[in-house]
């Protein structure tokens, strides 16, 4: 199933924004967060960079999180 096909329901996006909106969830995915965390954090406009510079620093998925929202 693609990301596309995962995709929340939410006000209507341009397919530019639906784009990014994506790689943003997938970017989450790839850190290791399931699909939950992955689109809460998409959709809270969360710092990507940010999230990888802790989880990659060692900080714990559900800590990162945390600090992050």
């Amino acid at each position: 199933m693609s990301t596309a096909e995962q995709h929340p329901p939410h006000e209507e996006l341009s397919l530019e924004d639906r784009r990014v909106s994506d790689w943003r969830f997938d970017q989450f995915r790839l850190l290791g967060y399931g699909d939950e965390d992955a689109w809460l954090l998409e959709g809270a406009g969360v710092d990507v960079h940010l999230t990888r510079s802790l989880v990659g620093a060692g900080c714990p998925l559900h800590l990162a999180l945390r600090i992050v929202l």
